[in-house]
């Protein structure tokens, strides 16, 4: 398959399809026994297997693999830790952002800064000539960072609203949603790990923030965890999944990610690569965490699995069996 097809049957199922798993197949007070994940549909069959017993398969060549976001992890021992599954987004850090405003009312006279450009403290962004003095001025960025948003052309007038934003995006928050039952098992400085909802984005934060207000349309209440971004893989408004840690962990022999967990044939299968072939495995879960499941029967230690971006194998897989039975 050609990574241009690939790369849209991602983009076509990558909200429908990740993430389902991690948020209705874990036990919201304890680890506890996986279930199928959430990704069946009907009928559907590998180049191999039309529901004769064989194993479903696809070849896909590295370089359509990588052009299709599909990564590859190695089957092995795991900590399954007792998380509470959360979802939220990710905002900017409020420590590290400011909304820049005009010191006094006047005309704008110049604009400095673009979308984009980087900053330094102190650096003009713009030329302001106040209506009371009739004096220009400078609006100066109040820290070190990228510009993100603005809203002001010259002959503009400059009131109380932000000409800009800029932010320091080194940090991220992702902003998370606690129910009031699970308030009592959240705490600041618990560690969370958190992901992206199709899995591709990965990072590890604390609690910085539990916020003593509940939201009126959710009736939950937000936590912020503040994650490292010096790779700007997060993004502001980037929809999250996210398992704050609150027990303690256990020991298991074997287990994938989530996000390697696929239903095939009504079976929950793991996709296994060996060369450029990739064939699914039926496996027997055992406990999860909401990250990680163990896996008690269909694949062995040291297997290379499919842990981002699965539903794209799953697809082509699904793909391939219709033009054959056509």
């Amino acid at each position: 398959m050609k990574p241009h097809t690939l790369i849209f049957i991602a983009i076509a199922l990558a909200v429908a399809g990740s993430g389902c798993w991690y948020f209705k197949h874990t036990d919201m007070n304890a680890i506890a026994p996986a279930e199928g994940p959430d990704h069946a549909e009907a009928d559907e069959h590998g180049h191999a297997d039309e529901g004769h017993g064989d194993e479903a398969s696809t070849t896909l060549s590295d370089e359509v693999a990588k052009a299709a976001g599909i990564t590859v992890e190695t089957a092995g021992p795991a900590a399954l830790a007792e998380r509470l599954p959360l979802r939220g987004k990710i905002i900017l850090n409020p420590e590290t952002s400011a909304e820049v405003k005009a010191r006094f009312a006047g005309v704008v006279k110049r604009v400095r800064a673009t979308l984009g450009q980087t900053v330094t403290k102190g650096e003009a962004l713009a030329t302001v000539e106040s209506n009371d003095s009739l004096q220009t001025y400078a609006v100066t960025s109040p820290l070190s960072g990228v510009v993100l948003a603005r809203s002001v052309n010259v002959g503009d007038t400059a009131a109380e609203q932000p000409l800009f934003t800029v932010a320091n995006l080194a940090t991220v928050t992702a902003e998370l949603h606690v129910f009031p039952q699970d308030i009592s098992r959240v705490r600041v400085g618990q560690t969370v790990q958190v992901q992206s909802v199709d899995g591709s984005v990965e990072g590890t934060g604390t609690i910085k923030a539990l916020l003593p207000t509940t939201d009126a349309d959710t009736q939950t209440v937000q936590v912020w965890v503040t994650l490292p971004n010096s790779d700007a893989r997060w993004r502001a408004g980037m929809a999250v999944q996210a398992g704050a840690v609150v027990g303690e962990d256990q020991q298991v022999a074997l287990a994938v990610k989530n996000t390697a967990l696929q239903t095939l044939n009504n079976q929950t299968v793991v996709f296994v690569k060996e060369g450029e072939t990739y064939a699914a495995h039926p496996i027997k879960p055992g406990r999860t965490d909401g990250v990680m499941t163990e896996v008690l029967e269909g694949l062995e230690a040291g297997d290379s699995y499919v842990a981002t971006n699965s539903f794209i194998v799953k697809a082509d897989i699904g793909k391939a069996s219709a033009e054959h039975s056509h």
